[in-house]
């Protein structure tokens, strides 16, 4: 089996179980084990299928067990975590992936040497308190080790045992806790050590990992607690389905959700992850999903009549304009300190363009730094200012203290140092420290740097050192990409419990509602509904995000709910408008446009679609009368006049309609404007013009006869009508074919 073969067999197994198909998740289970060929599989498949037979052999004897469902919870939770060794026990030994060649290493290594942990971590003081502490633990030191590493190399197996240990079992406990509440570990250790308890927990599930990351967490120490929460939030996430078999972790939950600030500190992170997502923000689904579905609900003659594009962009109307900014007192949307890097946190992500070249150095071959917090300290940034002429330690200083890029950027910033010329450096150095102050002058205008502030900076490089990671790592294939996650924490069990300020909730609705995120609105939105039913923008922005959502039926509940708060709000009306054109009401729709029209009688927009909608009824008198009203409000605007010509000849006004047709000929044809006008000509008995107007479509078309001849006859009935006769239309088209 390859990887991707032994994770969709391990995702369908998995499900089996959360479903309580526990009879065909051990037989898949068994399957699955004999790929191992290691019989200790299948026997404690065996054991657990025993307790299952028991189960239901009692169940249905009136034996009163009132234990039954708490051992069906905890074999569930045993079938889970077998299922999670068998995996990693064939992805080590057969998926041939890189990162997994290193466990198999670490895991041979570990056979042999026991402590080696222990022996590493030594590496990270430089006195005996390290030393005192383990052996209050009791756990026992190696003896002196020959092989001399340095303290960065030290660090650096540390992390790749602790990423590359399936389960955290006392030892690894006891060594975290003393990393964790030592003084003499520093702060860029410590939040290196906290990636790799991360990393390893969204690798393998282990409950010790959560209490590791919330022993980091409560440590309080800056740099450190924020990359905890991230962690301990990602993990949640991960394993949301799996909380519910866990009680021990539902009180991690219930005890960080008591902690001060918990609410807008998930707030905090969960937005930068949405932020990063962005980055790459994919519209597939509204240009490749919604807008065709809405195009097929619209009768080709729309399409053919240029209809939407009727009325210019500036008078139409989406999000309604009463709106309040709501989410423009919560942390983070305005925030000056994120100005700066507005455009590498939304969308254009300026700094991942320019750095993502510079990840091709040996130093991004380990994985650790990636994850490695920039400091002046470090070993790589000693050699760079030595080695060179130019006095960089106030720049690295300053690079240091700057909160607009990332740490990964700062190391590939540096690591490229090398290669430009003393002159240039020294140039470069006094703008960049220029531009650094004037960051931190206005940060102090605005009275920006405070605790919150620097904790949301912290977050949001760390995040982005994560999308780095995940993004442009040379084996990125063998890690599942967060950033590529949904993400739909509104449904997620750490939600409900972390977050209980409604003023928060709405806060992420209104930042999910700006940044086009429309399913995880609505649902947030929602759950306010009952806290604050009387508030009409709930039901408006709730039917919004339906709409954009392409939901016009649920869109039209929403804002009907809207419309009893405020039935002659003009918005509302000509929502509920649409939503009754897109679910084909052309009756209703246009019931609702009357209606606006009366409060915005020269609204071009509402005109427009009054007229668009007669037209579906084919009420092409009142539809004219109409457009001709936005042509005379509107002049300039040429685009009126394709559905005034075509009107026009189905009313039997070929004058009007040819001299229509020539004008918008004239400016801008298509093939559909060619062939009515050759309907036009031939109405007006001018066959030999009409010939040259359909030859003139069919060269458009690139002699596609069965596309030109699909337009052609629709108006085939009309054409008859007009006195046409069929032989006639019959011999034109068999003329058009032979003549070309």
């Amino acid at each position: 089996m390859n990887h991707i073969e032994i994770q969709t067999k391990y995702n369908e197994i998995c499900n089996y179980i959360f479903t309580g198909e526990l009879t065909h998740s051990i037989e898949q289970l068994k399957v699955f084990a004999n790929q191992t060929k290691k019989q200790y599989h299948q026997n404690q498949i065996d054991i657990l299928q025993e307790t299952y037979s028991n189960i239901l052999k009692h169940s249905f004897k009136n034996i009163n067990d009132p234990e039954r469902d708490s051992i069906y919870k905890h074999l569930q939770r045993s079938l889970l975590e077998l299922t999670d060794t068998i995996k990693e026990c064939l992805l080590t030994e057969v998926s041939g992936l890189t990162i997994y060649k290193m466990k198999w290493s670490l895991d041979r290594k570990r056979e042999l040497h026991t402590d080696e942990a222990i022996s590493l971590i030594q590496h990270l003081t430089f006195d005996s308190e390290l030393d005192e502490i383990l052996k209050n633990n009791d756990i026992n030191l190696p003896g002196s080790s020959d092989k001399t590493i340095s303290r960065q190399q030290a660090l650096r197996d540390l992390f790749n045992y602790l990423w590359l240990t399936d389960k955290y079992i006392e030892t690894e406990s006891k060594i975290l806790e003393t990393i964790c509440y030592s003084e003499k570990i520093p702060w860029h250790d410590k939040s290196l050590i906290v990636s790799a308890i991360t990393l390893s927990l969204l690798r393998f599930f282990d409950k010790n990992k959560f209490y590791a990351l919330q022993n980091f967490y409560y440590l309080n120490e800056e740099q450190v607690w924020e990359r905890a929460l991230i962690g301990l939030l990602l993990g949640f996430y991960k394993y949301n389905k799996r909380i519910e078999y866990y009680p021990e972790l539902v009180k991690v939950m219930e005890k960080i959700a008591k902690t001060q600030d918990i609410d807008k500190q998930t707030e905090a992170i969960i937005i930068q992850i949405f932020k990063s997502k962005d980055t790459e923000r994919i519209t597939k689904k509204w240009d490749e999903e919604i807008l065709p579905e809405m195009m097929k609900m619209q009768p080709l003659i729309e399409k053919k009549l240029d209809l939407e594009n009727i009325v210019p962009d500036k008078f139409f109307e989406d999000k309604n304009p009463d709106w309040e900014q709501v989410f423009e007192d919560s942390p983070g949307l305005l925030d000056k300190l994120q100005d700066f890097s507005k455009l590498q946190i939304e969308g254009g992500d300026v700094f991942m363009s320019a750095f993502s070249r510079l990840k091709h150095f040996p130093f991004f071959n380990e994985i650790s730094n990636w994850f490695l917090p920039f400091y002046k300290e470090n070993e790589m940034i000693d050699s760079q200012i030595q080695q060179k002429e130019t006095n960089l330690q106030p720049f690295i200083e300053q690079l240091q203290r700057s909160h607009y890029m990332c740490n990964s950027d700062k190391y590939s910033f540096c690591l490229n140092l090398q290669f430009i010329p003393e002159s240039h450096k020294t140039m470069m150095m006094e703008m960049f420290n220029e531009e650094m102050k004037n960051v931190e002058e206005i940060s102090k205008d605005e009275n920006l740097i405070n605790n919150f502030a620097i904790s949301k900076s912290i977050i949001t490089q760390y995040l982005q050192d994560l999308y780095r990671f995940f993004k442009l790592y040379q084996y990125k294939h063998e890690f599942s990409d967060i950033f590529s996650w949904k993400f739909d924490i509104q449904n997620t069990f750490f939600f409900k419990k972390l977050i209980h300020n409604t003023r928060i909730t709405r806060n992420l609705a209104e930042f999910f509602l700006e940044n086009k995120h429309f399913e995880q609105a609505a649902e947030l939105f929602s759950t306010l509904i009952n806290v604050e039913e009387s508030d009409i923008e709930l039901f408006e922005k709730i039917g919004y995000c339906y709409q954009q959502t392409g939901n016009y039926q649920k869109a039209l509940e929403y804002y009907k709910k809207a419309e009893l708060f405020d039935s002659k709000k003009v918005w509302i009306i000509k929502k509920i408008a649409l939503c009754y054109r897109y679910l084909n009401n052309p009756e209703k729709a246009l019931e609702y446009y009357f209606e606006a029209e009366k409060s915005e009688p020269e609204n071009l927009y509402i005109l427009a679609y009054i007229g668009h909608t007669m037209v579906r009824l084919k009420r092409f008198d009142e539809a004219l009368k109409y457009y001709f009203k936005v042509e005379y409000l509107s002049p300039a605007n040429d685009k009126i006049q394709r559905p005034i010509a075509w009107i026009s000849f189905m009313l039997g006004k070929f004058d009007v309609a040819e001299k229509y047709y020539l004008k918008i000929i004239d400016y801008k044809k298509n093939e559909f404007d060619l062939i009515h006008l050759g309907h036009v000509r031939w109405c007006l008995k001018e066959q030999q013009k009409a010939i040259e107007s359909y030859q003139e479509a069919l060269r458009l078309l690139n002699n596609d006869y069965l596309l030109f001849f699909n337009a052609f006859n629709d108006e085939i009935d009309y054409l008859v009508k007009f006195g046409i006769n069929g032989i006639d239309i019959s011999l034109m088209k068999d003329y058009l074919t032979q003549d070309q």
